[in-house]
């Protein structure tokens, strides 16, 4: 179920998508993905890095746009399809660290394994 304290939006994603998809490797259709950076502090040269995600379920009846802030680690997928299975979002606490998400998939032929300040959940 998505029982997530800190993702911003999921209160909305719970209440319109039915109890039964409600899990991330249902999701597992990736329709848009744009990386970006973004300028948080010209003078340090500190900088944010920022990935959105456009995600469907298998039928495509439901699309949720998840936005990554601070991201951290790597990700590799089959170009081919834009499918990928086994998604998963763990809530993460490390005392001194600003990663509060890890992103993974359960699935052995991809690599993703991504940390994040921050998740944005918004249903298209």
């Amino acid at each position: 179920m998505f029982d997530y304290k800190r993702i911003s939006g999921i209160e909305n994603l719970k209440e319109k998508i039915p109890s039964e998809l409600q899990f991330w490797h249902l999701f597992g259709n990736i329709l848009e993905l744009n990386y970006s950076s973004k300028a948080i502090d010209e003078f340090y040269c500190d900088y944010t890095n920022i990935i959105k995600l456009l995600l469907t379920d298998d039928n495509h009846q439901y699309k949720i746009e998840l936005t990554l802030y601070n991201i951290r680690g790597n990700m590799n997928f089959d170009m081919a399809n834009g499918f990928f299975s086994g998604f998963a979002i763990e809530e993460y606490s490390d005392p001194g660290s600003d990663n509060h998400f890890h992103l993974y998939s359960f699935e052995q032929d991809i690599e993703f394994d991504l940390y994040c300040e921050k998740i944005r959940a918004v249903l298209q």
